[in-house]
């Protein structure tokens, strides 16, 4: 293999490690892993009304009667930049929250569960762990 060729070789295996050392983040969240997003509304007597949106896709507006949910899926980008927000209206308070972005994304694991309540706002129930709520 003459000089010339050799060095592109090295040059082009080091770029690709460069890459991907990029776009692999050092953390548990995966490129392209599948994820779900579950919004229940937990409150016994009071209607919830959601509405959730990311850069790329609006997921409308929904009424959550009580014990009802809401869920979606998909898959997390390359970058590890996506990120999906929430409004959550109930007869006394509006919470607005993120209810998935990369780091929320290490905590669940591919399930992000939320219970939202009129009391507590919106919480992220993990299995094992104390529930992360907006107030």
């Amino acid at each position: 293999m003459n000089s010339i060729n050799q060095e592109m070789l090295c040059f082009t295996i080091g770029v690709l490690l460069l890459i991907s050392n990029m776009i692999v983040p050092s953390d548990q969240s995966t490129p392209l892993a599948k994820t779900r997003v579950v919004l229940q509304n937990s409150d016994p007597d009071k209607n919830v009304t959601v509405h959730c949106w990311s850069s790329d896709d609006d997921l409308g507006t929904h009424e959550l009667a009580p014990n009802t949910t809401f869920s979606w899926h998909f898959r997390v980008n390359l970058w590890g930049t996506t990120k999906f927000v929430c409004d959550f209206m109930t007869y006394a308070k509006i919470f607005h929250c993120t209810v998935f972005d990369d780091g929320i994304g290490n905590i669940c694991q591919g399930y992000c569960f939320w219970s939202i309540t009129t009391s507590y706002g919106p919480c992220l129930i993990v299995k094992g762990q104390r529930p992360i709520c907006y107030y």
